[in-house]
């Protein structure tokens, strides 16, 4: 394993443990994903950083706000790298009141709201919301039954990059259509081809990678899940790397992580290491050599930012299956 990807993974299930410790009554799925925001910026969590951001959502917000749903700690974590929390929540939070006039509210709006923060100016969230409500009309216009709250934070990635309304929809349809036979789940499907959308090679050379990717997974007994996690594989075909490559070095982190405190078969399952280790080699490539993702719309910030998203949809989706098995 290559030193930089290694120190990448040692800081990662350091944070995890960390969020674990601290966090113990928050769901699981979620100390990875904060993990992994500290780890983008090689730092060690400190827990009393996440619970003031904590303090700072709670006093600001409504006893039913979104911002204190199922997100609440990923949000929080989320918040705590800012030097200012405070003064970035403010602007959050207009944000939110904008997307709330074009969306539905769910756990995944505040995202939305943070994203947009993260990537824009002030004078230009109005066009920026503008064109993600119109992206996310075209997206339920194709596929009605599958989109849902989930898409909308894709939408803002979307409308925040250069491509244009009617350029994501032929690019999303494209990928899809090209994609959905080799898999049982539209919904899981769809997510990918929303990946795949931000790079710039045509949609037959990026599904193509995307099956070279799983299938020689596959065949290494290293079979990716085909659920949420499967939006993962798009962050490895965008960094335009060698397939062989990129699977010997997934097989490298899914084999540290096996073995690390805190990721054992009882603690987190097999499909969900696989897609940590997936965007773990993403992040690392991203980072070991910026022109290497194929795509002028993935920049280094949004990589980050599709891999929270999609860490974010996985934890949500899979908290609401434990609540609903346990109901």
């Amino acid at each position: 394993m290559r030193e930089h990807l290694k120190q990448k993974c040692e800081i990662f299930v350091i944070n995890k443990n960390i969020m674990s410790k601290n966090f113990p009554w928050d769901y699981s799925a979620f100390h990875a994903l904060s993990a992994s925001i500290y780890m983008e910026k090689n730092r060690e969590i400190d827990p009393n950083d996440i619970k003031w951001c904590k303090k700072v959502i709670k006093q600001n917000t409504g006893t039913f706000s979104n911002f204190k749903n199922t997100s609440f700690l990923a949000l929080a974590s989320m918040l705590s790298v800012y030097d200012e929390p405070e003064e970035e929540f403010k602007k959050v939070k207009e944000i939110y009141q904008l997307l709330k006039k074009e969306f539905y509210g769910s756990a995944y709006l505040p995202l939305c709201a943070m994203i947009i923060s993260e990537l824009s100016e002030q004078e230009d969230y109005g066009r920026v919301i503008q064109k993600a409500a119109a992206i996310y009309k075209n997206m339920k216009k194709e596929h009605p039954f599958i989109t849902s709250s989930e898409d909308a934070s894709f939408a803002v990635m979307f409308a925040l990059s250069s491509l244009s309304v009617e350029r994501v929809g032929i690019e999303m349809e494209q990928c899809f259509r090209l994609l959905k036979g080799n898999f049982f789940s539209s919904n899981a499907v769809q997510s990918l081809s929303h990946v795949l959308t931000l790079g710039e090679e045509s949609a037959q050379v990026k599904c193509e990678r995307t099956m070279k990717i799983f299938n020689c997974l596959k065949e290494k007994k290293y079979k990716f899940g085909t659920g949420i996690e499967l939006s993962t594989l798009g962050l490895l075909t965008l960094t335009g790397a060698d397939v062989e490559e990129i699977v010997q070095n997934v097989i490298e982190v899914y084999e540290f992580l096996k073995v690390s405190k805190g990721f054992g078969s009882f603690s987190v399952g097999k499909s969900y290491k696989l897609m940590y280790a997936a965007m773990l080699v993403a992040n690392d490539y991203k980072n070991l050599n910026s022109h290497v993702m194929s795509t002028a719309a993935v920049t280094s910030v949004t990589s980050l930012v599709i891999a929270e998203q999609i860490a974010i949809m996985a934890a949500v989706s899979s908290c609401a299956a434990a609540s609903s098995a346990s109901s």
